[in-house]
């Protein structure tokens, strides 16, 4: 880089994804970077989503669909090509693993980013974490998507001042509330797999109906859980809408016609489902597995962060469907507390990294 040359930034990541377009799109408008995004693939098997591409600079190095574990030896040949003064990496596959490799060899600075949380990362081996103490030692900056992202980094003794945050979020304006009835008292949108816990979902529908004699909910998603749950619903009685698998772009419809949102999980990073519910003005009931959790969603503001207990859970329920101005104070407060988590404020997380990697 001369000194009057902008630095050359590559952000290095797994396919691209809706929630993260628009930032893409802010950073590659900034003047005072040159932006590059590459793909390590198009698609990855267990995502379908489709989505109109953002506008900035990006480089896909396979259009194969057939791997969850990237390992593309041309990002090589990517690096050489783009010269980045910074290497932003979204994780630890083995076409990162070059990324940081060739950062070390090149004397330029790596990034990691990360959206696991301290939580999320508890039952990693000790292979995993001696790589990412390798790596984080030699590493300029930091970025973490959540408050457990940051707290992930200081397991690892990572100083504070090289930590910045790029939080999870969507457009959301697109998910505002819209006037109309609530169809659904309670939404699940995942998934349908064990690690989402969609049958606890169920087991709660059930006990909410036999407590308040009815329960209306909704189910957006797909997956090997999918016939078990239907079963299940049907043989409690339970009325309820299955919608399947859902584009982006039609998520807010669905979320418009609901009255609460249900997270439960084993153990999700982050969540972006909460995001879209708080944006459309459902209050998130949740749990500590969840990264949303103390974050996003705070308890008794605009959710509930709960343990994994159906009784716990259909209390807070029942509570809030019999009492509207509770749920209505809720729900205001879950679409103001999402505002600050949008696309300006991710960009300006990664840029304030790369700036601090660049002096450091």
């Amino acid at each position: 880089m001369t000194d009057n040359a902008m630095p050359c930034v590559l952000y290095l990541t797994n396919i691209p994804a809706p929630y993260r377009e628009k930032m893409h799109e802010l950073l590659s408008e900034c003047n005072q970077i040159k932006y590059t995004v590459v793909y390590c693939s198009e698609v990855e098997p267990n995502r379908q989503w489709k989505f109109k591409k953002g506008n900035y600079q990006m480089v896909y190095l396979s259009n194969k669909a057939n791997r969850m574990i990237h390992n593309n030896l041309n990002v090589i040949r990517c690096l050489n090509k783009h010269k980045p003064d910074v290497v932003i990496s979204t994780g630890f596959n083995p076409t990162m693993l070059y990324g940081f490799i060739w950062c070390l060899l090149m004397g330029k600075k790596f990034v990691p980013f990360t959206d696991g949380t301290f939580d999320s990362e508890r039952t990693l081996s000790a292979v995993h974490r001696l790589v990412r103490r390798i790596i984080y030692k030699f590493s300029a900056s930091f970025i973490g998507a959540s408050a457990g992202s940051i707290k992930l980094y200081e397991s690892y003794r990572v100083p504070k001042e090289k930590v910045f945050k790029s939080c999870l979020c969507i457009e959301n304006h697109t998910f505002a509330q819209q006037s109309g009835r609530k169809k659904y008292d309670l939404m699940f949108a995942g998934q349908l797999i064990e690690r989402k816990m969609p049958l606890f979902f169920a087991e709660v529908a059930k006990q909410v109906k036999d407590k308040l004699g009815k329960c209306n909910v909704l189910i957006v998603g797909d997956g090997p859980l999918r016939n078990n749950l239907v079963a299940h619903l049907i043989k409690q009685g339970i009325d309820f809408d299955y919608a399947g698998f859902v584009q982006p772009h039609s998520l807010p419809y669905y979320y418009s016609q609901s009255k609460l949102f249900l997270f439960p999980t084993l153990n999700d990073p982050w969540g972006v489902v909460a995001n879209e519910a708080c944006a459309a003005g459902l209050p998130v009931i949740t749990c500590k597995n969840a990264g949303v959790a103390h974050d996003l969603i705070v308890h008794g503001s605009n959710g509930y962060v709960l343990p994994l207990d159906a009784e716990t859970w259909v209390e807070h329920i029942c509570d809030l469907l019999t009492a509207p101005a509770k749920l209505k104070s809720l729900s205001a407060n879950a679409a103001k507390q999402v505002q600050d988590y949008n696309h300006q404020s991710s960009a300006d997380g990664i840029l304030a990294s790369v700036k601090y990697a660049l002096a450091s």
